[in-house]
């Protein structure tokens, strides 16, 4: 049961399905998520940490008001330019400043990496980094390839940068992709498949060999991404699992919107989405997103907060939502005791 103000701060963070704290070391599993907000990136839509699989983040938490951390933009960022094509990705995390005042900074340093604004220093958090100040400057944080989060050298992020990419490795090689496509390409490889769904349609059109055979490139790993998802689902349904099935399947229409798709996909997600079992979890998750809202206003006491998972459990028991509810009041005690 959620008694305190402070088990609810706590609890914004375990609503969204994401770990107060991640252990640091080689062999932890984290559960480490990025921010899911597009309101909370500067120079990019969010970048989500399953999309990064197999590459390699750095996250460069810093302090704005630190003379010391303005000198190291210039090299900061030259290091990044220097790693755009190693598997690896800098990301800087300002912690604990009002949008407008990172959106300032960022512009006068002319900082052209992707920039969180953690403003309720949840992410910092999360990645177990001491409180980012005058005092403590700067922190870092990579997460490898396999999702894993250990701590790094936040004095020397060139340095960082280039331990990390060991071990990476892109799911399309860059090496002969042309400079024209190299947008494209980034988007692909970074998971944005349907913001990249035009261009590369056009690419495996196109006249010029190299633009072509880079199109066609990107398209098989699409192409590969889908088939693998539309196996997913399948099984899925074979193995009497519906709303699993349904998820995979909206993932392939959200995800993969622009591309040719198996028939099998809208036929199926159509009949799933009229099962029973699928509409009992979408009407918990939507009771579940009403108290996610609700919790993140702060206009909510713990009590209020207990009752709505307490609804949640009682109305839908068995679904995702009623185990994510279980999981915030603690185990369930089992009657008799």
């Amino acid at each position: 049961m959620i008694r305190s103000l402070f088990s609810l701060a706590v609890l914004i963070s375990a609503i969204q399905g994401i770990p107060q704290r991640v252990a640091l070391g080689q062999d932890e599993k984290p559960g480490l998520r990025l921010p899911s907000d597009p309101r909370a990136w500067i120079n990019s839509s969010p970048i989500s940490v399953d999309a990064m699989r197999g590459k390699a983040i750095v996250l460069y938490f810093f302090e704005e008001g630190c003379p010391r951390c303005r000198e190291k933009w210039p090299d900061i960022l030259a290091a990044a330019q220097a790693n755009q094509k190693e598997p690896v990705m800098l990301i800087a995390v300002n912690s604990g400043s009002s949008p407008e005042q990172v959106a300032r900074y960022v512009k006068q340093q002319r900082i052209h990496v992707p920039v969180i604004m953690d403003v309720d220093r949840s992410l910092e958090r999360m990645a177990g980094v001491n409180e980012v100040s005058l005092q403590n400057i700067w922190q870092a944080r990579v997460i490898d390839p396999d999702g894993k989060v250990r701590r790094a050298d936040g004095g020397d992020i060139p340095g960082t940068l280039q331990a990390a990419s060991a071990g990476a490795s892109w799911n399309v090689d860059p090496s002969d992709i042309p400079s024209e496509v190299m947008d494209t390409w980034r988007q692909v490889e970074f998971g944005d498949y349907a913001s990249a769904s035009k261009m590369v349609t056009r690419l495996t059109r196109d006249r010029r060999p190299a633009a072509k055979a880079a199109g066609e490139k990107l398209m098989s790993y699409v192409q590969q991404k889908i088939d693998t998802l539309a196996a997913d689902a399948k099984q899925a349904e074979q193995s009497e699992d519906p709303w699993h099935a349904f998820q995979v399947y909206e993932t392939l229409k959200g995800q993969f919107a622009g591309y040719s798709l198996p028939e099998s996909v809208e036929q199926n997600w159509s009949k799933l989405k009229n099962d029973e079992s699928v509409q009992t979890q979408l009407d918990a998750m939507k009771l579940w997103q009403i108290a996610q809202k609700s919790i993140q206003s702060g206009r909510t006491t713990p009590a209020r907060v207990n009752a709505m998972m307490e609804k949640i459990i009682e109305k839908y028991p068995g679904t995702e939502a009623a185990t994510s509810a279980q999981e915030v009041l603690g185990p369930a005690v089992p009657e008799g005791f």
